[in-house]
Parts: structure tokens; sequence; C-alpha cells
């Protein structure tokens, strides 16, 4: 016996939600969703010069259609073939940036999809009088799972780093430092009220979780990063469970967040320098007593003096890796 096709009420609604999105999306929505940095990177990402957007909405629209006139077999069938095609994207995401915008796209492709497959096989249930076992899906599962780490990517994304002093957002210079590290003791003491620089400490053993506490407060009282870190050496180890307070189960949070930005950026060593443009400090000084000199080879020169050569090749000495720390 034939059963009539009836309208699928909830891949309807799902389909047709997911298409308003992806127009709304494709000519710049007012209302900023995406927090990530690969919101940008792929909203203008194409196909044959084709946005992702538009086919998006391309694809819902027919599922849309599918639903209408209760094509459930046919609805599941391409809504199967467009979540292939999303892990494709949430892979490609997940090896670079993820976008909110495309995961919340992500979640219509995994809706829609479950929506046609819940209703064709309750139909194939109705027509052969058999109970309805709900199966797992594997391609669900590896919707999942991918969806999960890319969830987990803007979470981390949104974490940043953690400076023991607030400084200007317009400083260009970062200083990863350990305080049992000497060089970055030395680093520090260089750098401190002298260059526009700001300072992230980590931790790369038991005390300096207690050194940095005690560098908070003495720079609560005015004192200088250097001052503070050099005032903070001597510093008692508390013993038992008082080293595990919240607050200071935060600043261990706080520290391990900044070592895993150095270790992230390919570098175990400490003291890490990190520059966003060129720092003022290694531009050289205009002197207009110096005027250009002819090169062999006609072209002009600026002669500079040692001091204000920019370091395109510099001596690293003085540092201080993950496995073995500095006395």
């Amino acid at each position: 016996m034939n059963h009539p096709r009836e309208v699928l009420a909830g891949s309807l609604c799902i389909t047709l939600l997911a298409t308003a999105f992806c127009v709304w999306s494709v000519f710049g929505n007012d209302i900023n969703i995406c927090i990530s940095a690969g919101c940008s990177l792929y909203q203008d990402f194409t196909v044959n010069g084709i946005s992702l957007w538009w086919i998006g909405a391309a694809v819902f629209s027919v599922l849309a259609l599918m639903a209408l006139v209760g094509a459930a077999s046919l609805g599941r069938l391409i809504a199967g073939a467009a979540l292939c095609g999303d892990i494709c994207l949430l892979l490609l995401m997940a090896l670079t940036a993820p976008c909110v915008s495309c995961l919340v796209v992500a979640l219509f492709f995994a809706a829609s999809y479950t929506s046609f497959r819940f209703a064709a096989e309750n139909r194939i249930a109705r027509i052969s009088n058999a109970g309805n076992k709900p199966r797992s899906s594997v391609l669900l599962w590896i919707w999942l799972m991918l969806f999960t780490i890319n969830i987990g990517s803007v979470a981390r994304s949104q974490t940043d780093v953690w400076p023991i002093i607030e400084t200007d957002s317009e400083v260009t210079t970062r200083l990863f430092f350990s305080p049992s590290c000497s060089s970055c003791r030395e680093a520090v003491g260089i750098l401190s009220g002298h260059v526009d620089v700001a300072f992230y400490p980590l931790g790369e053993n038991e005390a300096d979780l207690h050194k940095i506490v005690k560098m908070r407060k003495l720079l609560d009282t005015g004192a200088s990063v250097a001052d503070a870190l050099a005032q903070a050496q001597e510093v008692q180890i508390p013993a038992g469970l008082s080293a595990y307070t919240p607050e200071l189960l935060l600043l261990r949070f706080k520290m391990l967040r900044n070592k895993a930005h150095v270790y992230a950026a390919g570098s175990q060593v400490v003291p890490f320098f990190e520059y966003q443009g060129i720092p003022a400090m290694l531009k050289p000084k205009k002197s207009s007593a110096l005027a250009p000199l002819p090169s062999p080879q006609g072209q002009n020169a600026l002669p500079v003096s040692a001091s204000e050569k920019l370091p395109l090749f510099p001596l690293v000495e003085g540092r201080c890796t993950a496995n073995t720390s500095c006395p």
C-alpha cells in the first residue's frame, strides 16, 4: 500500500532557516557573531568564483524543496552528500583557523541530515510494519569529532596571553620570561623603564609561581618590573595545600597559557621576544649629517654606525630551554 507523502515540517523549518542565514551572511550582516580569525579567512572564500555562502544557500534551498514535497529518501541522500562536504570544510578549518559563522552552518547541515534520516527511517518502518530501531551514523560521528575540535580551537583563541602588568594596547614588543632564568632577569633589567614593552611571565618550576605572586605585590606598590623581579628572588615556598588556593590555581592557569603561547610559536626558549611590526628601538636613527654615498654599482647607500644597524642576523646568547633551566 502506497503511503501519501507528507510535508516534512521539521526538515523544512531547518532548511529554510539555514537558507536565510546563508543569504544574510553573504550580504554582510549587521550583527557580528564571528569572534575568531577564521571568519575573515573564509568570508570571501569561493569555489570556481562562487561564494561558499551562495553554495550553502543553494544546497539548503534544494533540501527545503525535498522537505516540501516529502522526498525523505532523496533528501537524506542530498543532505548526506552536503554533510560530507561540510566535514571536509571542518577538517580544513581544524588545520587552519575555525570560523564561527561556518560552524553555525555546520550545525544546520548536521540537523538537516539528521531530520531527513529520521523521516526516511520512520517511513521505511511504517511501510514494513517493523519496529523503528535507531542506528548510529558513522558520518555524524566523524562530523561531531571535527566539530568538537573546531569548538575547542575557538575557545582557545579567545584566551589571550596574560601580562603581569597592564600595558598600552599599542605596545608592539612582548617579552615572555621566567623568574628563575638569569638571562630573563638580565633582559627585564635592560628593558624595564627604558623600552615600551609588555612582560608576560611563565613558570619553569614551582618557585616561579610564588615569585610572580611576590612580584605582583611589589608592582602594586609602584615598583618597576625589574626591581620587583630582583626582590622576588628570595621568596619562601609555602608547604602543604596553601599553594593550591583558587587564586593560585588561576595564576597557574594564566602562566601555563603564556607558556603554551611560546610553545605554539615554535619555541621552547626564554627569554622569548614577540614583535608586532617593527619595534621603535630597532629603527635606525635619522641623521641629517649623513648623506647617501654612491655604491660601486652606482646605487646610493646610507652609511650607518655600528650602533644604528638593524640586527638582521643577531647572535643569540643567554637563553634557557624547557629541559635545561638557566642557573
